[in-house]
């Protein structure tokens, strides 16, 4: 009974290992939600190149709204994607390519990463225009990804992501206003990131369990 018991809590810490492994390789995003600062329901807060104000966060370019999601303007929900609050990179007035917002992320060199985030689009009175961010890693050519999603009576949101493999100890993640001049917002919500596990080391792990498992069956058997 105790050699069961063993071989059970062996196969469950063989199927945890890569949970495990990828916690401890993980990178974190701070603040990408943009809920901090909070700001005041309804309103917009303008944010300058160079601010440090959204927490984790600087600001680059030009200037950036962070926009609370219970706006309302022109028959228009300016609603979040997640929690209260979410960045519009167009900014409050002319729209600028380069508004933007960039954050310095702890990475491993080698491992491949994952970033998720969300891209909001909406409609202007009664033309709609897609909305486009471009992301740039370590100062890299910045890849633009467009939310063309059909128009309601908020703001849309598509989810997207890229990857990357870090080639140092901290990878810079910048994300620009990548729309037309005309474009009405440039939202961008809920960012992530997560480390992209390799296929190979998981099946030596897995290998090794395996022959592992069957010598103690072996074991068993002969005793």
């Amino acid at each position: 009974m105790k050699s069961k018991h063993k071989t059970l809590k062996f196969i469950s810490l063989l199927l945890a290992l890569p949970g495990l492994l990828a916690s401890a390789n993980a990178s974190t995003i701070i603040n990408g939600s943009f809920e901090n600062p909070p700001i005041t329901v309804g309103s917009y807060v303008i944010y300058g190149a160079g601010s440090t104000d959204i927490t984790g966060w600087t600001v680059v370019g030009v200037n950036n709204a962070l926009i609370e999601s219970t706006v309302a303007d022109r028959g228009i929900i300016f609603n979040a994607q997640s929690g209260n609050q979410w960045l519009d990179l167009t900014g409050p007035g002319p729209n600028f390519r380069e508004n933007g917002i960039s954050q310095d992320i702890a990475t491993i060199i080698g491992q491949a990463y994952q970033i998720s985030f969300y891209v909001g689009s909406a409609t202007d009175n009664d033309a709609y225009f897609a909305s486009t961010i471009d992301l740039s890693i370590d100062g890299g050519p910045r890849t633009g990804f467009t939310n063309n999603t059909a128009p309601t009576d908020q703001v849309d949101w598509k989810l997207f992501s890229s990857t990357f493999t870090a080639t140092g100890n901290t990878t810079n993640i910048t994300f620009f206003n990548g729309g037309a001049p005309e474009n009405h917002i440039a939202g961008l919500d809920n960012v992530s990131i997560a480390t992209i596990p390799e296929p190979s080391s998981f099946m030596i792990l897995f290998s090794g369990g395996l022959i592992a498992l069957s010598f103690s069956r072996k074991r068993r058997v002969l005793a």
